[in-house]
């Protein structure tokens, strides 16, 4: 199985937009990833390929001057196959930072469960950003 990992590029955004799930009802993530590709406050994007198809991607941005995963997803053809996984390993792997921060809604435990596996451990929560659905950051 081939798997390519890069930076993403404009050309890239309808096929991420695809695999975003929320981008399908909330139009400002369009200008979200857009401005993110552009480097806009520091973010940057990566996207993995699996036999040449993109299945992921990862918007990677700064929480009090460290690196932060503000954003991963993978298409839901390819979620349970260590896809995301791989995303993170390569984005850890890439750190010259001692901290990588992460954060997940209370109710994805799917997100939860990959970070708990990872070795990740919770260090606060924030309330009040969804409704009824705290965000633990890790």
């Amino acid at each position: 199985m081939s798997v390519e990992i890069r930076f993403a590029t404009l050309t890239d955004v309808p096929e991420i937009l695809r695999i975003d799930t929320i981008a399908e009802r909330e139009e400002r993530r369009y200008d979200y990833i857009s401005n993110a590709i552009r480097g806009e406050m520091g973010r940057t994007v990566k996207v993995l390929f699996v036999e040449g198809r993109m299945t992921a991607f990862a918007v990677i941005g700064e929480f009090f001057g460290h690196p932060f995963l503000e954003l991963i997803a993978t298409n839901p053809s390819y979620r349970r196959m260590g896809i995301a996984s791989a995303l993170i390993s390569n984005l850890e792997a890439e750190l010259v930072d001692d901290r990588f921060f992460v954060s997940a809604n209370e109710s994805n435990t799917v997100m939860r469960d990959l970070l708990v596996g990872r070795g990740y451990r919770i260090t606060g929560m924030v309330e009040n950003l969804d409704p009824d659905d705290p965000e633990i950051f890790s």
